[in-house]
């Protein structure tokens, strides 16, 4: 049930390598033009695990070079886009614990589909969830015993949804595509955390539509947008058109184009 890799948790570390939680600042990293960006034989995104932790930022010597990294090559960017990456994948199997500044401890129970944490608010999670992705440890019986007692288990879904919402602010994540179309396939359940929300979960719950249409349609910023699609897609509630086939107008072309040959079909072929 447990790792077969120690990890440590090293708070001067933690400092030092502190992830990058601006938009410009992350896609400057993701690129390879900031200092300290991860080279190409970093993990990629598809073969991740939670145990791999985030490659380490070797000093770079003399000027730096502008070539572009793949975002597919570079691993995850902290520790909550490792959670993300690692639920997604069905990799994270067995209970890590990260442990704030503060020293507040959030264990993960995958076995239970469950997290503890002393609060139940989801922002209080964000001071752990930006520390690199290395900080996650592994515990065994006896520290998941103790975590279970000692705070209410909580549906694992909430804190995989806020790990995706904040894990690479105001940049849509690796695994979705700007140009594609999606929909929300259900209401998430934290509302009254995140009020306004509620205007993009309205407009999302339509029709399939890409993120720009849902910027234009709701009237939110690009950036808090690209926050929610990626909260709901590591939450699994985004779900992509069917595949449109040959002929078939009314799965291709815009919502309104889609509309109108929807419109425009005899009442019998709707």
């Amino acid at each position: 049930m447990q790792g077969n890799q120690d990890m440590t948790f090293d708070s001067e570390q933690v400092a030092a390598n502190a992830p990058r939680t601006t938009a410009a600042g992350l896609e400057a990293w993701l690129s390879g033009v900031h200092a300290g960006a991860p080279q190409a034989d970093a993990p990629r995104a598809e073969d991740v695990r939670i145990e791999d932790g985030m490659p380490e930022l070797a000093e770079v010597q003399g000027p730096l070079q502008p070539e572009a990294v793949d975002p597919a090559e570079v691993g995850p960017v902290n520790a909550a886009e490792a959670l993300a990456l690692a639920l997604a994948s069905g990799t994270f199997s067995s209970p890590r614990k990260l442990t704030g500044p503060d020293g507040a401890e959030l264990v993960v129970d995958p076995e239970q589909n469950s997290y503890h944490f002393e609060s139940t608010s989801l922002k209080p999670l964000a001071v752990l969830l930006e520390q690199p992705a290395g900080a996650w440890t592994p515990i065994y019986s006896e520290t998941l015993k103790a975590a279970r007692l000692a705070n209410p288990a909580q549906p694992l879904g909430r804190l995989r949804w806020y790990a995706g919402l904040i894990a690479t602010p105001g940049i849509l994540g690796r695994e979705l595509i700007r140009s594609e179309r999606y929909k929300l396939s259900r209401w998430p359940e934290t509302e009254r955390e995140f009020p306004k929300h509620f205007r993009l979960a309205k407009e999302m719950v339509k029709d399939f539509a890409t993120v720009d249409e849902i910027v234009a349609a709701s009237g939110m910023p690009y950036e808090d947008v690209v926050d929610y699609f990626n909260a709901c897609f590591a939450d699994g509630r985004l779900e992509v058109p069917p595949k449109a086939q040959e002929g078939d107008p009314a799965q291709q072309g815009s919502r309104r184009e889609r509309l109108m040959a929807r419109l425009n079909k005899p009442l019998f072929a709707r």
